[in-house]
């Protein structure tokens, strides 16, 4: 049985990545601030496990891994992070919105990733996503304010492409994920997809990556977004 680990699966795409993983007989193991209720987690079945996360806390995060010790994670999605917040000009722009933003979307990432090297060196296949958005890429987004929140989604997909040369040797692959607008919380239930819509997509792209991908920065349609 593979074995997936995904961080924020108690709503949204997070937790419809659960769903289907679990759904095609994967072992699932979610990593949430916030835990299930009782009745979504048996949903899930008895391959699905739980344990507390919190991306601002880096005790939460090694007390997580500890319990994972010896267990190989084939795939990681590390989905946790916040979102746009407030639609604030530059001038209103605090260091406790940067620092919370950045805290949660960029470096939580990036420690909890190198916490799980072991895993993923001993799964099968090595593949490390994290959730990223469009609003990262400076060739592909026109839209005003969101300073913070790009700023953070830029550093997260630059740390994932740091990644894919640092693991390159050991086979690990790389990818910054880009969902779509997907109905869920985040986007006031806007969104043009549903999470599974989404997840489909995206699961398609974790499948099929190859190292040539590695580093890249791929939407749930399977295309590249340019930097």
């Amino acid at each position: 049985m593979p074995t997936v680990l995904i961080t924020g699966a108690n709503r949204g795409i997070g937790l419809e990545f659960a769903r289907q993983y679990a759904a095609d007989g994967w072992h699932v193991v979610m990593l949430n601030r916030t835990l299930l209720a009782s009745a979504a987690r048996d949903m899930l079945g008895p391959q699905a496990t739980e344990f507390f996360y919190d991306a601002l806390d880096d005790a939460s995060a090694a007390e997580a891994v500890r319990s994972l010790s010896g267990t190989p994670v084939d795939v990681a999605i590390l989905n946790a992070g916040l979102g746009a917040g407030p639609d604030l000009p530059p001038e209103a722009i605090r260091r406790d919105h940067w620092e919370a933003t950045m805290l949660t979307n960029a470096y939580a990432p990036l420690h909890l990733a190198a916490l799980l090297e072991p895993n993923l060196r001993a799964g099968s296949h090595k593949v490390l996503a994290s959730v990223s958005s469009l609003a990262a890429s400076m060739a592909d987004y026109d839209v005003p304010r969101q300073f913070v929140y790009r700023a953070s989604k830029a550093a997260l997909n630059q740390l994932w492409r740091n990644l894919s040369v640092e693991w390159r040797p050991w086979g690990c692959i790389c990818l910054a994920l880009r969902p779509g607008r997907v109905s869920t919380r985040m986007t006031n239930f806007s969104g043009e997809l549903t999470p599974a819509q989404s997840v489909v997509g995206l699961r398609q792209v974790i499948n099929d990556a190859t190292a040539a991908e590695s580093g890249c920065h791929i939407g749930y349609d399977g295309r590249v977004v340019p930097w």
